[in-house]
């Protein structure tokens, strides 16, 4: 396949095939005659997996160990008379990778939680005061304990239309 075949069959543009190619992710490919770079089907399902991870959140680094691992395991005598360190390694990163996805999840249902309640704040009252700031010091709240007014932490820039 040439370039613009790979790239079109993996679903990433030329310019990533040659990032991954500079940082040593692919393989510089061989060179038809006619100068053209010519990768196989084992490039494509290595530029798959590459983006894949990618896409779900893992860096070039650990995309990069993932790869030496997986490539050590190839080497590997078959069958396994038990779980290789290879292996292991791989389901340490797997696990990392679930728990900083799961603190990412617990932010996120947070965020979502405030803005709920925004926007029911809004919806069910006419706001006397900022919203943030009224969560802050009790739902419903207008002021604060010295009766002033709860001050807005959310500083306006530009009004949206």
């Amino acid at each position: 396949m040439r370039i613009g075949q790979f790239a079109r069959a993996a679903g990433v543009g030329i310019q990533t095939i040659r990032f991954y190619e500079r940082e040593k992710l692919l393989r510089v490919p061989p060179r038809t005659a006619g100068g053209y770079r010519d990768y196989g089907e084992r490039d494509l399902d290595r530029l798959l997996f590459i983006r894949r991870n990618h896409e779900i959140g893992f860096t070039l680094a650990e995309i990069r160990q993932l790869l030496d691992l997986h490539g050590a395991l190839e080497t590997m005598p078959r069958p396994f008379l038990r779980k290789p360190n290879q292996v292991k390694e791989i389901i340490a990163i797997g696990r990392e990778r679930l728990s900083e996805i799961g603190a990412k999840i617990r932010t996120l249902q947070t965020m979502k939680q405030e803005l709920e309640f925004l926007v029911r704040h809004l919806e069910e009252s006419v706001p006397t005061t900022c919203p943030v700031a009224a969560r802050s010091v009790g739902y419903g709240a207008q002021t604060t304990e010295n009766k002033t007014p709860a001050k807005c932490p959310v500083k306006p820039t530009t009004r949206r239309h």
